[in-house]
């Protein structure tokens, strides 16, 4: 790294300008990790290249990405990040954070693989979905331009998928403020339009046989979410919560019996999950200790399930730094999905397809090197 920054700044001073900084760093890892009783070897490595500079005027520019992304950097913008900062703010383009997502954040994890990312709560417009539940909205590809404002304590953050993306849009908005150990964060995201996945109809296309038909018909369908957390520090131990309320709406017209699809009455849906959660990190010299815990009340719309699951997952796990970059790193957790399972009896032409949803846990744990240079 110390070559190349000092060869960046010789030639910016022989050609009589500002000195521009390229960098070289990298993470990998190296270890065992066992899931639902399967032990395997598991690891990493990652180079990541990033670059910054300052206009004339004072405009601070950059970027970044990792060496095995390159291509998808280059040509279509969807992995690293490209930025521009001044008075005005800051915008971020590439792979971002949605602009909730950046507000309110993510619990504490464990591991040195993560484990799962049982920690994660899902943001709708950081192209995060419930594939595994039935009428789950398809994604819009994730945040691709962030904008951030900061003014003392308060900063706010907006973001925006692509503006067309197969007609869906996906919008975020948040902000955060600290005030001493207590930093407080709000985020509202959407994802409007497209199609759902996994709904069926029951009847028979025109020449057709009588059964469950995926339905491709457009739907107005949208995910909205609200998202609320609070973080406290207490010398070397931090605590922080998160609450986000989660809801999908969707609505199709009626339809005539197609060559491939079966009449279709005028349906509406509406599904609703509720997450609460907890994490606990606390410092002991070189050592740390980590706990998270995360609940999931699903409230599913009784035209696709009768069920409505309580989806848990929490892990505990620890960290002792080496020095240098490097660190022990073990954890264990139980990672709960929401698993949908298509009932596939029925007799009323239009009706919808149900599902019998259950949660279904896996243990994880794992225990290995993490490593930063």
């Amino acid at each position: 790294m110390k070559k190349i920054l000092l060869a960046t700044t010789v030639l910016a001073m022989s050609a009589g300008f500002a000195a521009a900084d390229v960098s070289v760093s990298g993470d990998g890892r190296m270890g065992v990790q066992s899931s639902d009783g399967v032990m395997t070897f598991s690891n990493r490595m990652r180079i990541k290249f990033s670059g910054s500079g300052v206009t004339d005027s004072g405009l601070a520019f950059g970027g970044s990405f990792r060496a095995h992304e390159a291509a998808t950097a280059e040509s279509a913008g969807t992995k690293g990040s490209v930025f521009i900062s001044g008075g005005f703010g800051k915008v971020t383009m590439g792979s971002v954070d949605s602009g909730d997502a950046a507000s309110v954040g993510q619990l504490a994890s464990v591991g040195y693989t993560g484990l799962g990312s049982g920690n994660s709560i899902s943001y709708a417009a950081d192209a995060s979905s419930d594939d595994s539940l039935p009428g789950a909205l398809g994604s819009a590809g994730g945040a691709r331009v962030l904008y951030t404002y900061t003014a003392g304590a308060l900063t706010v953050n907006g973001s925006s998928a692509q503006l067309t993306d197969g007609g869906i849009t996906a919008y975020g908005i948040g902000g955060s403020y600290t005030s001493g150990p207590v930093t407080v964060g709000l985020g509202y995201g959407m994802v409007d339009g497209g199609t759902l996945s996994a709904l069926k109809s029951y009847g028979t296309p025109t020449g057709g046989s009588v059964g469950y038909t995926t339905i491709s018909a457009a739907a107005d369908s949208s995910v909205t979410d609200l998202s609320l957390s609070a973080s406290y520090v207490m010398g070397a131990t931090t605590v922080k919560a998160i609450y986000q309320a989660k809801t999908l709406d969707s609505s199709f017209a009626a339809q005539s019996a197609t060559a491939a699809l079966p009449a279709l009455a005028a349906t509406s849906i509406s599904s609703t999950a509720t997450s609460m959660g907890m994490s606990v990190v606390h410092k002991i010299d070189a050592l740390s200790l980590t706990a998270y815990a995360v609940s999931t009340e699903l409230d599913i719309d009784a035209n696709l399930s009768a069920d409505n699951p309580t989806v848990s997952r929490y892990g505990v796990g620890f960290g002792y730094d080496l020095g240098g970059g490097a660190s022990v790193v073990g954890g264990w957790a139980t990672v709960d999905a929401a698993t949908a399972t298509a009932i596939t009896t029925g007799s009323t032409a239009g009706e919808l397809q149900k599902y019998t949803v259950t949660s279904v846990g896996v243990d994880k744990f794992d225990l290995g090197l993490s490593l930063s240079f």
